[in-house]
């Protein structure tokens, strides 16, 4: 059952990404360029993000700069706000510089739905190939032992702890990193709409809250799991918030220009609040 589960996890990880993108390209004035600039955007989010939380670390483990002890309602608080925010701003900002000034033609629903699924989807589908390599060198361990890895001693013990690990977890674990990788994609989605009416609307306040969103489910996530949730808690809490990002996509479809229509960007209604 275990085997199945991974197996699940890594298609919806990685099939349900680019099968989305096949049908997606299908759409009017969807081009493979924009899925694939959509993805680039979570690539270079992360050239700003990585570094930043690395510097952040670095900063907060200094001595007395940080007062309070790990694990305390404050630190945990603190790492919340602090890794949702960063995630937002990183993500949501290099969605917004790549739509205003790049992907200018970019302007109608399904175009921000295309451009919010490349970016959700390279996130998956880089998750996945992480989540596929290790179950490809679990399941050698398995079957012939860690041995020909060129391990022993104590790293060869460890690698065996690890892996004996890895095989006793329940077996929903892997079906529900999946399905989490699903609700990402929708919440990607319905961000970059936000952003994109931030864009046609020439109204920053969009940007503000697509930024917040993100924050908000990012921070929570990273809150209850550091207060020891349940996974099944933190994803049941992630689904209300892919909930709500799936009325957002739907919600927006009459505020953005349809196929072919991108003349709302400029005209008198794209400054209006």
């Amino acid at each position: 059952m275990l085997y199945l589960a991974f197996v699940v996890e890594i298609l919806l990880m990685i099939g349900l990404p680019l099968g989305l993108w096949f049908w997606l390209r299908r759409w009017p004035g969807v081009t493979w360029r924009l899925l694939l600039v959509g993805a680039a955007t979570f690539v270079l989010s992360q050239v700003v993000h990585i570094p930043l939380l690395m510097g952040l670390t670095e900063v907060a483990n200094r001595p007395g700069v940080w007062p309070f002890a790990p694990g305390s309602p404050a630190t945990i608080l603190a790492n919340a706000v602090i890794l949702g925010l960063a995630a937002g701003v990183c993500e949501e900002g290099a969605r917004y510089l790549v739509l205003r000034l790049w992907q200018r033609q970019a302007r109608s629903w399904a175009q921000g739905v295309a451009f919010g699924a490349g970016h959700g989807g390279a996130e998956a589908i880089i998750v996945g190939v992480g989540v596929l390599t290790t179950f490809v060198i679990m399941l050698y361990g398995r079957q012939f032992g860690l041995e020909g890895l060129g391990l022993s001693g104590e790293t060869l013990q460890l690698a065996q702890a690890q892996m004996a690990e890895y095989w006793s977890i329940p077996w929903y674990l892997p079906l529900l990193g999946g399905v989490e990788r699903v609700f990402a994609i929708i919440l990607h989605i319905s961000w970059a709409l936000l952003v994109l009416l931030a864009v046609v609307r020439r109204n920053l306040g969009w940007l503000g809250l697509a930024i917040l969103g993100h924050a908000v489910v990012d921070g929570v996530a990273v809150g209850m799991q550091q207060m020891g949730g349940s996974v099944l808690a933190i994803e049941g809490l992630v689904l209300l918030f892919a909930a709500g990002g799936l009325a957002i996509i739907l919600g927006l479809r009459s505020r953005l220009p349809g196929p072919g229509d991108v003349s709302r960007e400029t005209s008198p209604v794209a400054v209006d609040g």
